[in-house]
Protein backbone atom coordinates (compact mmCIF):
# COMPACT_ATOMS: atom_id res chain seq x y z
CA UNK A 1 0.00 0.00 0.00
CA UNK A 2 1.57 3.39 -1.01
CA UNK A 3 2.13 5.81 1.32
CA UNK A 4 0.99 9.55 0.40
CA UNK A 5 1.39 13.02 1.92
CA UNK A 6 -1.34 15.21 0.02
CA UNK A 7 -0.42 19.18 0.79
CA UNK A 8 -2.79 21.32 -0.49
CA UNK A 9 -4.18 24.88 -0.08
CA UNK A 10 -5.88 27.79 -1.57
CA UNK A 11 -2.93 28.67 -3.99
CA UNK A 12 0.10 30.94 -3.51
CA UNK A 13 -0.45 29.66 0.14
CA UNK A 14 3.14 27.97 0.33
CA UNK A 15 2.01 24.52 -1.01
CA UNK A 16 5.37 24.47 -3.19
CA UNK A 17 7.69 24.85 -0.64
CA UNK A 18 6.07 22.28 1.88
CA UNK A 19 6.30 19.76 -0.72
CA UNK A 20 9.54 20.60 -1.36
CA UNK A 21 10.96 20.44 2.10
CA UNK A 22 8.79 17.11 2.53
CA UNK A 23 10.45 15.97 -0.50
CA UNK A 24 13.94 16.06 0.60
CA UNK A 25 13.33 13.24 3.05
CA UNK A 26 15.61 10.31 1.87
CA UNK A 27 12.47 8.39 2.10
CA UNK A 28 10.48 10.50 0.33
CA UNK A 29 9.19 10.71 -3.47
CA UNK A 30 7.74 13.54 -5.94
CA UNK A 31 7.06 14.79 -8.78
CA UNK A 32 8.10 18.20 -10.37
CA UNK A 33 5.41 19.02 -11.31
CA UNK A 34 1.74 18.33 -10.15
CA UNK A 35 -0.09 15.35 -12.11
CA UNK A 36 -3.47 16.73 -12.43
CA UNK A 37 -5.42 13.16 -12.62
CA UNK A 38 -7.01 12.76 -9.84
CA UNK A 39 -9.02 16.07 -8.94
CA UNK A 40 -9.07 17.48 -12.45
CA UNK A 41 -12.36 18.18 -14.53
CA UNK A 42 -12.58 14.58 -16.13
CA UNK A 43 -10.44 13.22 -14.18
CA UNK A 44 -10.27 10.58 -10.86
CA UNK A 45 -12.76 12.38 -8.75
CA UNK A 46 -14.79 13.93 -11.17
CA UNK A 47 -15.60 10.67 -12.75
CA UNK A 48 -16.10 9.33 -8.93
CA UNK A 49 -18.79 11.54 -7.75
CA UNK A 50 -20.65 11.97 -10.89
CA UNK A 51 -20.83 8.26 -11.83
CA UNK A 52 -21.91 7.56 -8.56
CA UNK A 53 -24.95 10.01 -8.37
CA UNK A 54 -26.80 9.24 -11.63
CA UNK A 55 -26.59 6.94 -14.61
CA UNK A 56 -28.18 5.78 -17.74
CA UNK A 57 -26.32 3.89 -20.86
CA UNK A 58 -25.46 7.80 -22.43
CA UNK A 59 -24.00 9.40 -19.13
CA UNK A 60 -22.26 5.87 -18.95
CA UNK A 61 -20.47 6.05 -22.29
CA UNK A 62 -19.78 9.79 -22.09
CA UNK A 63 -18.08 9.67 -18.31
CA UNK A 64 -15.72 6.31 -19.14
CA UNK A 65 -14.82 8.09 -22.89
CA UNK A 66 -14.10 11.32 -20.76
CA UNK A 67 -11.94 9.60 -18.21
CA UNK A 68 -10.31 7.54 -20.40
CA UNK A 69 -9.23 10.14 -22.77
CA UNK A 70 -8.30 12.75 -19.94
CA UNK A 71 -6.07 10.14 -18.50
CA UNK A 72 -4.35 9.54 -21.71
CA UNK A 73 -3.99 13.13 -22.51
CA UNK A 74 -1.86 13.18 -19.60
CA UNK A 75 0.32 10.62 -20.78
CA UNK A 76 1.94 12.00 -23.85
CA UNK A 77 2.22 15.68 -26.08
CA UNK A 78 3.31 15.10 -29.25
CA UNK A 79 5.95 17.14 -30.24
CA UNK A 80 4.06 19.62 -32.33
CA UNK A 81 2.02 20.72 -29.79
CA UNK A 82 5.09 21.09 -27.51
CA UNK A 83 6.86 22.93 -30.14
CA UNK A 84 3.56 25.75 -31.01
CA UNK A 85 2.86 25.39 -26.98
CA UNK A 86 6.25 26.74 -26.01
CA UNK A 87 6.37 29.64 -28.57
CA UNK A 88 2.58 30.60 -27.39
CA UNK A 89 3.87 30.44 -23.30
CA UNK A 90 7.09 32.50 -24.41
CA UNK A 91 4.67 35.17 -27.15
CA UNK A 92 2.39 35.55 -24.48
CA UNK A 93 3.23 35.48 -20.85
CA UNK A 94 0.71 36.69 -18.74
CA UNK A 95 -1.62 34.72 -20.66
CA UNK A 96 -4.20 36.31 -21.58
CA UNK A 97 -4.38 36.50 -25.25
CA UNK A 98 -3.84 32.92 -26.15
CA UNK A 99 -4.39 29.56 -24.20
CA UNK A 100 -1.68 26.98 -25.06
CA UNK A 101 -2.60 23.22 -25.58
CA UNK A 102 -4.41 22.29 -22.33
CA UNK A 103 -1.70 20.49 -20.16
CA UNK A 104 0.71 21.25 -22.04
CA UNK A 105 4.37 19.87 -20.84
CA UNK A 106 2.53 16.79 -18.96
CA UNK A 107 3.99 13.70 -20.20
CA UNK A 108 3.11 11.09 -17.27
CA UNK A 109 4.24 8.23 -18.89
CA UNK A 110 7.68 9.36 -18.43
CA UNK A 111 7.46 10.19 -15.21
CA UNK A 112 5.29 7.38 -13.69
CA UNK A 113 6.06 3.71 -14.61
CA UNK A 114 4.16 1.44 -16.38
CA UNK A 115 1.31 4.58 -16.42
CA UNK A 116 -0.13 3.53 -19.55
CA UNK A 117 -0.49 -0.12 -18.54
CA UNK A 118 -2.80 0.86 -15.52
CA UNK A 119 -4.60 3.50 -17.43
CA UNK A 120 -5.58 0.64 -19.79
CA UNK A 121 -6.65 -1.74 -16.60
CA UNK A 122 -8.47 0.98 -15.02
CA UNK A 123 -10.60 0.90 -18.50
CA UNK A 124 -10.86 -2.99 -18.22
CA UNK A 125 -12.43 -2.91 -14.84
CA UNK A 126 -14.68 -0.05 -15.41
CA UNK A 127 -16.23 -1.32 -18.83
CA UNK A 128 -18.42 -4.20 -18.75
CA UNK A 129 -18.60 -4.23 -22.79
CA UNK A 130 -18.37 -2.30 -26.01
CA UNK A 131 -19.94 -2.38 -29.09
CA UNK A 132 -19.90 -0.54 -32.51
CA UNK A 133 -22.68 2.01 -32.79
CA UNK A 134 -23.65 5.81 -32.55
CA UNK A 135 -26.62 7.75 -31.46
CA UNK A 136 -27.08 11.72 -31.81
CA UNK A 137 -25.25 12.45 -29.18
CA UNK A 138 -21.74 10.81 -30.01
CA UNK A 139 -18.59 12.27 -30.95
CA UNK A 140 -18.48 13.93 -34.36
CA UNK A 141 -16.87 12.01 -37.02
CA UNK A 142 -15.74 9.00 -35.47
CA UNK A 143 -14.53 6.15 -37.86
CA UNK A 144 -15.75 3.37 -36.63
CA UNK A 145 -17.43 4.30 -33.27
CA UNK A 146 -18.22 2.20 -30.30
CA UNK A 147 -20.41 2.73 -26.96
CA UNK A 148 -18.77 1.70 -23.99
CA UNK A 149 -20.82 0.25 -21.20
CA UNK A 150 -21.29 -0.22 -17.64
CA UNK A 151 -24.15 -0.67 -15.37
CA UNK A 152 -24.86 1.30 -12.35
CA UNK A 153 -22.01 0.93 -9.52
CA UNK A 154 -22.03 2.19 -6.04
CA UNK A 155 -20.02 4.32 -4.13
CA UNK A 156 -18.27 1.80 -2.68
CA UNK A 157 -17.41 -0.56 -5.54
CA UNK A 158 -16.18 2.61 -7.61
CA UNK A 159 -13.80 3.61 -4.81
CA UNK A 160 -12.49 0.39 -4.82
CA UNK A 161 -11.69 0.32 -8.43
CA UNK A 162 -10.43 3.91 -8.62
CA UNK A 163 -8.45 3.40 -5.09
CA UNK A 164 -6.66 0.27 -6.69
CA UNK A 165 -5.61 2.36 -10.08
CA UNK A 166 -3.86 5.63 -8.08
CA UNK A 167 -2.59 3.16 -5.92
CA UNK A 168 -1.03 1.32 -8.39
CA UNK A 169 0.35 4.25 -10.30
CA UNK A 170 2.15 5.75 -6.83
CA UNK A 171 3.25 2.48 -5.87
CA UNK A 172 5.40 1.40 -9.17
CA UNK A 173 6.77 5.36 -8.96
CA UNK A 174 7.66 4.97 -5.70
CA UNK A 175 9.75 1.16 -6.03
CA UNK A 176 11.46 2.48 -8.91
CA UNK A 177 12.68 5.30 -6.87
CA UNK A 178 13.49 2.99 -4.46
CA UNK A 179 11.20 5.60 -1.64
CA UNK A 180 8.95 4.61 0.70
CA UNK A 181 6.28 7.43 0.50
CA UNK A 182 4.79 10.04 -2.08
CA UNK A 183 4.44 13.15 -1.67
CA UNK A 184 2.61 15.50 -3.52
CA UNK A 185 1.05 19.48 -3.79
CA UNK A 186 -2.15 18.70 -6.37
CA UNK A 187 -3.68 22.61 -5.56
CA UNK A 188 -7.33 22.53 -4.37
CA UNK A 189 -6.95 18.72 -3.45
CA UNK A 190 -8.02 19.56 0.32
CA UNK A 191 -11.83 20.92 -1.74
CA UNK A 192 -11.79 17.14 -2.66
CA UNK A 193 -10.65 15.77 0.59
CA UNK A 194 -13.67 13.92 1.55
CA UNK A 195 -13.74 12.00 -1.87
CA UNK A 196 -10.06 11.64 -1.74
CA UNK A 197 -10.50 9.92 1.58
CA UNK A 198 -13.12 7.30 0.32
CA UNK A 199 -10.55 6.27 -2.01
CA UNK A 200 -7.46 6.38 -0.36
CA UNK A 201 -7.93 6.19 3.40
CA UNK A 202 -4.89 5.75 4.13
CA UNK A 203 -3.60 8.66 2.73
CA UNK A 204 -2.86 12.14 5.29
CA UNK A 205 -3.87 15.06 4.25
CA UNK A 206 -1.76 18.19 5.02
CA UNK A 207 -3.27 21.96 4.59
CA UNK A 208 -0.86 24.97 4.61
CA UNK A 209 -2.28 28.60 4.89
CA UNK A 210 -1.11 32.23 5.00
CA UNK A 211 -2.17 35.21 5.84
CA UNK A 212 -5.23 35.45 3.43
CA UNK A 213 -4.04 39.27 2.41
CA UNK A 214 -0.47 37.99 1.42
CA UNK A 215 -2.65 35.17 -0.71
CA UNK A 216 -4.44 37.42 -2.53
CA UNK A 217 -1.76 39.67 -2.93
CA UNK A 218 -0.04 37.03 -4.75
CA UNK A 219 -2.93 36.42 -6.74
CA UNK A 220 -2.48 39.68 -8.26
CA UNK A 221 0.24 37.75 -10.31
CA UNK A 222 -0.43 34.65 -11.62
CA UNK A 223 -1.71 34.33 -15.21
CA UNK A 224 -4.11 31.63 -13.51
CA UNK A 225 -6.37 33.62 -10.82
CA UNK A 226 -7.98 37.05 -10.61
CA UNK A 227 -5.93 40.26 -10.74
CA UNK A 228 -8.50 42.67 -9.21
CA UNK A 229 -8.18 42.79 -5.48
CA UNK A 230 -11.66 42.10 -4.36
CA UNK A 231 -12.18 39.33 -7.48
CA UNK A 232 -9.47 37.32 -5.67
CA UNK A 233 -10.39 38.23 -1.84
CA UNK A 234 -13.68 36.59 -2.84
CA UNK A 235 -12.29 33.66 -4.86
CA UNK A 236 -10.02 32.87 -1.78
CA UNK A 237 -13.14 33.55 0.56
CA UNK A 238 -15.26 30.79 -1.68
CA UNK A 239 -12.26 28.36 -1.45
CA UNK A 240 -11.82 29.18 2.78
CA UNK A 241 -15.71 28.55 3.27
CA UNK A 242 -15.51 24.85 0.98
CA UNK A 243 -12.79 23.87 2.96
CA UNK A 244 -14.32 24.82 6.75
CA UNK A 245 -17.34 22.62 5.64
CA UNK A 246 -15.34 19.83 4.56
CA UNK A 247 -13.09 19.60 7.29
CA UNK A 248 -15.94 19.17 9.85
CA UNK A 249 -16.68 15.67 7.97
CA UNK A 250 -13.46 14.46 8.28
CA UNK A 251 -11.56 12.29 10.63
CA UNK A 252 -9.31 13.96 13.11
CA UNK A 253 -6.42 11.47 11.79
CA UNK A 254 -6.73 12.11 8.40
CA UNK A 255 -5.41 16.02 8.08
CA UNK A 256 -3.24 18.65 10.16
CA UNK A 257 -3.23 22.21 9.06
CA UNK A 258 0.33 23.79 8.72
CA UNK A 259 1.11 27.82 9.22
CA UNK A 260 3.11 28.72 6.62
CA UNK A 261 3.84 31.95 8.97
CA UNK A 262 4.78 29.24 11.74
CA UNK A 263 6.72 27.21 9.71
CA UNK A 264 8.90 30.27 8.79
CA UNK A 265 9.05 31.33 12.36
CA UNK A 266 9.86 27.52 13.53
CA UNK A 267 10.92 25.51 11.00
CA UNK A 268 12.79 22.40 13.06
CA UNK A 269 9.59 22.37 15.61
CA UNK A 270 6.71 22.62 12.77
CA UNK A 271 8.33 20.41 11.01
CA UNK A 272 9.11 17.26 13.61
CA UNK A 273 5.09 18.59 13.81
CA UNK A 274 4.21 17.49 10.44
CA UNK A 275 6.23 14.20 10.53
CA UNK A 276 4.57 13.08 13.64
CA UNK A 277 1.54 13.32 11.53
CA UNK A 278 2.54 11.37 8.87
CA UNK A 279 4.03 9.12 10.95
CA UNK A 280 7.85 9.05 9.36
CA UNK A 281 11.08 9.87 11.41
CA UNK A 282 11.96 13.59 11.41
CA UNK A 283 15.26 14.12 8.98
CA UNK A 284 17.49 17.54 9.39
CA UNK A 285 18.11 17.38 5.82
CA UNK A 286 14.65 18.81 5.48
CA UNK A 287 16.24 21.79 7.30
CA UNK A 288 17.87 22.52 4.09
CA UNK A 289 15.51 24.31 2.36
CA UNK A 290 15.16 27.99 2.07
CA UNK A 291 12.22 29.66 3.64
CA UNK A 292 13.52 33.04 3.65
CA UNK A 293 11.25 34.14 0.49
CA UNK A 294 7.97 33.51 1.97
CA UNK A 295 6.95 37.33 1.54
CA UNK A 296 4.99 37.55 4.68
CA UNK A 297 3.35 40.96 5.15
CA UNK A 298 3.69 42.25 1.19
CA UNK A 299 0.32 43.06 1.51
CA UNK A 300 0.67 45.89 3.54
CA UNK A 301 3.25 47.48 0.86
CA UNK A 302 1.06 46.33 -2.31
CA UNK A 303 -2.67 47.27 -1.83
CA UNK A 304 -4.15 51.15 -1.07
CA UNK A 305 -5.87 51.86 1.69
CA UNK A 306 -9.02 51.46 -0.19
CA UNK A 307 -8.25 47.85 -1.54
CA UNK A 308 -7.03 47.04 2.54
CA UNK A 309 -11.00 48.41 3.26
CA UNK A 310 -12.47 46.41 0.71
CA UNK A 311 -10.23 43.15 1.39
CA UNK A 312 -11.62 43.61 5.39
CA UNK A 313 -14.83 43.82 4.37
CA UNK A 314 -14.34 40.27 2.40
CA UNK A 315 -12.40 38.75 4.21
CA UNK A 316 -12.51 39.59 7.81
CA UNK A 317 -14.40 37.05 9.51
CA UNK A 318 -11.88 34.45 7.99
CA UNK A 319 -8.65 36.66 9.02
CA UNK A 320 -9.87 36.61 12.24
CA UNK A 321 -10.56 32.99 11.88
CA UNK A 322 -7.49 31.73 11.03
CA UNK A 323 -6.05 34.23 13.99
CA UNK A 324 -4.53 36.61 12.06
CA UNK A 325 -3.70 40.52 13.49
CA UNK A 326 -6.56 42.91 11.62
CA UNK A 327 -4.66 45.83 13.24
CA UNK A 328 -2.75 46.96 9.96
CA UNK A 329 -6.32 47.40 8.04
Amino acid sequence: MANMILVGGTGRSGTSIVKEILAHHPDAASLPFEYRFIIDPDGIIDFYTSFSSSWSPYLADRRLKRLEQFLCHLAHEPPHHRLLSRFIRWANRDGKTLSPRSYHGWELARQLPNYEQHVQHLMSRLVTFAFPACWVGSESYRIRPRIYHSPPRSREELAEILGDFVRAVITDFLLAANKTFFVEDNTWNVLFAGEILSLLPEAKILHVYRDPRDVVASFAHQRWSPQDTGQGARWYRDMMTRWFEIRRALPQDSYYELKLEDLVASPERELRNVCAFVQIPFHPVMLNVDLSHSHSGRWKSEFSEAEKRQIHEILGDIIHRLGYDQTGL
